[in-house]
This record gives C-alpha cells, sequence and structure tokens, in this order.
C-alpha cells in the first residue's frame, strides 16, 4: 500500500533525487515538509503540486 504520507527516504524515491539534496531542499522551504519528532514527512499531494505549479509558483504552507 501507498501512503499519502511519505518519511524522507520514500520522498526522495519518489522525486528521484538523493535524501541529502531533499534535507536541503525541505529545511530551505523550497520543498514543502514537516518536522514531526525530528524526522521530515511529506504529503504525496503537495509534492504532485510542484510539478502541476511549476517551479516560479511558491507553494504555500
Amino acid at each position: 500500500m501507498v501512503s499519502d504520507i511519505m518519511d524522507i527516504t520514500e520522498a526522495a524515491v519518489y522525486l528521484n533525487i538523493k535524501k541529502g539534496t531533499l534535507y536541503r531542499l525541505a529545511k530551505s522551504g523550497q520543498v514543502p515538509g514537516i518536522k514531526i519528532g525530528g524526522q521530515w514527512r511529506f504529503k504525496r499531494e503537495r509534492l504532485d503540486e510542484l510539478f502541476r505549479r511549476g517551479k516560479d509558483s511558491p507553494i504555500r504552507r
């Protein structure tokens, strides 16, 4: 079963980028995510918005 909430590893695989890159992008706010208990979590639909909106339209938190 595919979850709508992904950890850093799952999100990096989904986006086809390295985990280190995703950490950096999440910390800077370029990729929407939330830190829960010291661990990053990402909603699949929010990641999909990055591609629907394009790079020039920031995602609001």
